[in-house]
């Protein structure tokens, strides 16, 4: 479990469509198996439950479909605020 918090970008999102943006970019290489998302007024936050051999392994999966994520030209602006894995 791969929790990470994003700045707000120039286009606001909702829950779903953070969701499903993010699932769009995963690959089964990443071993994403559930994304929470939750909109804050700042923000937003990001579960991401990824199967890995290590946790370490996990943090650097959902770090690379998180970057994958913001490189979208319509999330311009949306960043990594802080990450942290369980």
């Amino acid at each position: 479990m791969i929790n990470v918090r994003l700045a707000r970008g120039l286009r606001p999102l909702d829950d779903r469509e953070l969701r499903r943006s993010v699932r769009a970019v995963a690959g089964s290489q990443d071993g994403v198996q559930h994304i929470y998302a939750e909109i804050a007024a700042d923000g937003a936050d990001l579960v991401l439950f990824v199967s890995a051999s290590t946790p370490a392994a996990a943090h650097a999966a959902a770090r690379r479909v998180v970057a994958r994520f913001l490189r979208v030209d319509s999330l311009r602006g949306w960043a990594i605020r802080e990450s942290a894995g369980d």
